[in-house]
């Protein structure tokens, strides 16, 4: 006995031809194809946290309580030296006004203190020019804290710059706290005035900076996005061994590199998967963390063969993290070797997987240069000292949004990178500061 089947047609496409139900079929098709293309901005390996529309779930390590874990022994502290000393003493009960006799017992309390707001130093220095009749030029005196320009004072200066790019605050922020605090009648433009000075000041140190990167035996390069009168800019970080630089550029070219590396560095150069890298350096390591991220959001996704991927790039992670400077050169050299067969062959397996292509294609693309690090220990298989120097522009850019001209970028970069430099060398910022800014 045959059966029958009956569709029920919904009331939208009732009345409709079959070939105007396939077209709309089609054209539904590819809409969905399309939202699945947009979506992929907030759902692929690389979308940051802040991006994403569902922030991934977090193990809790150990036994999982809030707080230390057993047996931590914690840090304190270190109770400082008095500056003054202060004797609370009573002769008479302030209740019942009946004098008292000796103390029953003695109590020490080290509380420490801000001074109060202090008043605002209006210094007028009073400039005696004379003519050297053997130089054949005017000369005068000099004081470390009169300014090269304006009537700005170098303290004043170096706190503006701190508060910038050190606390992040916005100008607005910074003329507001200066005001409250020291009575100054300063406006947002001011303080990207006196920001312009600061800059122009450190532009000789900021050269220096470049050549010292260029000098670097190591360098950790990354870049990401940022907006310049509302348009597409990027910014650059690297990273040296003593040294930290930050650049603009319009597009993401090869030209920006080559400005600050030169047209051949003979150093290591960890980066990520740029190919204009290649045109400036022989010996790059890959960064493994962008790998493994996007490996682990495949093997989430696809399963099957796509996790069998990620887990043996995590063992191969893991033997690379175990290589130091004192792994002997054979024992380097013959581990090199097993990897790198390894990835060659994980890349003719998981050819044959679509979903599996995209990453083979970029394994296969960069294999000469994921294992630098087995051969040459002293670079870190991944980017992370270049994206660390990164973040605090990062979080800037959150704060600013978009720059307002081509002034604000190189106060920016030049800024940045004189203060990550000096905290690189573990040096006072501050005081490095007065001293660029003094005349």
């Amino acid at each position: 006995m045959e059966r029958s089947y009956f569709v029920k047609i919904p009331e939208h496409l009732d009345g409709l031809s079959k070939r105007e139900i396939i077209r709309r079929y089609l054209l539904l098709e590819e809409r969905v194809k399309e939202l699945e293309r947009r979506l992929l901005a907030y759902e692929n390996a690389h979308t940051p946290p802040s991006q994403q529309r569902h922030y991934p779930k977090r193990e809790r390590k150990g036994n999982g309580k809030v707080g230390a874990p057993e047996g931590h022994d914690g840090i304190t502290r270190e109770k400082p030296e008095p500056t003054e000393t202060k004797e609370l003493c009573l002769d008479v009960c302030p209740d019942c006004h009946n004098p008292l006799g000796e103390p029953v017992r003695v109590e020490r309390r080290l509380v420490e203190e801000i001074p109060e707001p202090q008043p605002l130093r209006i210094i007028l220095f009073v400039i005696f020019y004379y003519y050297c009749p053997f130089c054949n030029k005017e000369v005068c005196a000099s004081h470390p804290e009169l300014p090269v320009e304006g009537n700005l004072g170098i303290n004043l200066q170096s706190q503006v710059a701190l508060m910038k790019y050190e606390d992040r605050l916005p100008c607005r922020k910074i003329a507001s706290s200066l005001n409250r605090q020291y009575g100054l009648k300063f406006c947002p433009a001011t303080v990207l005035d006196v920001l312009r000075r600061v800059a122009d000041r450190l532009s000789g140190f900021y050269e220096k900076i470049k050549q010292d990167i260029r000098k670097s035996a190591v360098i950790n390069s990354d870049d990401t996005g940022a907006k310049v009168q509302g348009k597409n800019h990027h910014f650059w970080t690297f990273v040296g061994e003593n040294a930290v630089l930050f650049r603009f550029s319009k597009r993401r070219e090869a030209k920006a590199i080559e400005e600050v590396l030169g047209t051949e560095y003979s150093g290591l150069l960890g980066c990520d998967g740029y190919k204009a890298y290649e045109k400036y350096a022989k010996e790059i390591q890959r960064c493994w963390a962008h790998l493994l991220r996007e490996a682990e959001f495949l093997a989430e996704k696809h399963e099957g063969q796509a996790k069998l991927l990620y887990n043996a790039l995590k063992k191969m992670f893991k033997k690379i993290n175990k290589v130091t400077l004192e792994t002997p050169l054979k024992k380097r050299e013959k581990l090199h070797n097993k990897l790198l067969n390894e990835l060659n062959s994980w890349v003719q397996t998981c050819k044959a997987y679509t979903e599996l292509r995209k990453i083979t294609t970029t394994i296969e693309n960069g294999v000469d240069y994921w294992l630098t690090c087995v051969l040459h220990p002293e670079i870190e298989p991944t980017n992370n000292k270049a994206e660390r120097a990164l973040r605090e522009f990062v979080i800037q850019r959150k704060i600013i949004g978009t720059l307002r001209n081509e002034k604000g970028t190189r106060t920016t970069e030049i800024i940045m990178s004189a203060i990550a430099t000096w905290k690189q060398q573990g040096l006072n910022p501050y005081s490095l500061l007065r001293i660029n800014l003094s005349s």
